[in-house]
């Protein structure tokens, strides 16, 4: 669907040192497609290399199992941007093979049954489901490449409120991520999800905010590891957390009073910790 996109746009492949033929099969069957061969695997920050290439100011970027859903999405990212001049990312609503939303996928701090079909300024970068302007994504740094994979979005959307952009969630456009609904996270989803979520308030937050988000996503991401039985990946995430606490500290970029005021303004329609914890009670998002 990429390819079938309306309007001029160049398509760019990253490969993260993938042995499978892939590189091969862009080569042999889409020889219009820009090719960023990586010579080892980077995890999420493979996509700055991709965004790095990009010669055009907007840059949309998908995951290899997330697709397009009509041929005007790239227009409408246009339109989406030019109605928000400060935006820095458009973030797209992502549905299921199903159609309906993906709510495992929904990372705003907004109740989805009340916000999905809804338009707003958000705190989060949804990886491979969205659209940032290219100048600001590298001003930014791009996702630090110790998270390999996970909460890298969050961070992300932290440099960049700190930097005056604004972050725009639109239903305008939607993409399908084609994941199966019945496959549960491996364990290495609770141990990046808690290692970075210490490196994310080490790099971003001010001493007394970094102790109280360490704390809310230690809780959190202990009753998701209990209950999954993946109490030891908790483990070594907290240790590998404390041992990475150095490197984090040494890129830190604590938020000013003013970005703390518009993450404020984000967090309005926040659910409290209970409420996110019944969430993820009641839908197993992790």
């Amino acid at each position: 669907m990429a390819r079938r996109q309306r309007g001029a746009l160049e398509i760019i492949a990253v490969d993260n040192a993938s042995t499978d033929g892939s590189t091969e099969m862009v080569r042999r069957d889409f020889p219009d497609v820009r090719l960023v061969e990586l010579p080892d695997n980077r995890g999420a920050s493979g996509r700055n290399a991709g965004v790095a290439a990009a010669k055009g100011d907007l840059v949309v970027t998908l995951d290899n199992d997330v697709l397009f859903t009509t041929p005007d999405d790239v227009e409408r990212v246009v339109t989406v941007f030019a109605r928000h001049p400060r935006a820095a990312v458009v973030n797209f609503m992502i549905v299921g093979p199903d159609g309906h939303l993906s709510r495992r996928d929904w990372c705003h701090p907004r109740d989805p049954d009340r916000w999905a079909e809804t338009e707003f300024t958000t705190s989060y970068v949804l990886e491979g489901a969205s659209a940032c302007r290219r100048e600001a994504f590298l001003a930014a740094g791009g996702y630090w490449p110790p998270f390999f994979i996970g909460h890298e979005g969050l961070d992300l959307a932290l440099r960049l409120i700190n930097a005056g952009h604004d972050l725009v969630y639109t239903p305008e456009i939607r993409v399908r991520h084609l994941v199966e609904p019945s496959v549960r996270p491996s364990s290495r989803i609770y141990y990046t999800f808690t290692r970075n979520a210490l490196w994310v308030a080490l790099r971003n937050h001010r001493p007394a905010r970094a102790a109280a988000s360490i704390v809310q996503d230690l809780a959190l991401m202990g009753f998701c590891a209990t209950r999954a039985g993946e109490l030891r990946a908790y483990a070594r995430g907290l240790r590998d957390g404390l041992r990475g606490a150095r490197a984090a500290l040494a890129s830190r970029a604590p938020l000013s009073p003013d970005a703390y005021a518009r993450l404020g303004i984000a967090y309005a329609h926040r659910p409290d910790v209970v409420g996110r914890a019944l969430r993820h009670l009641r839908e197993r998002l992790i």
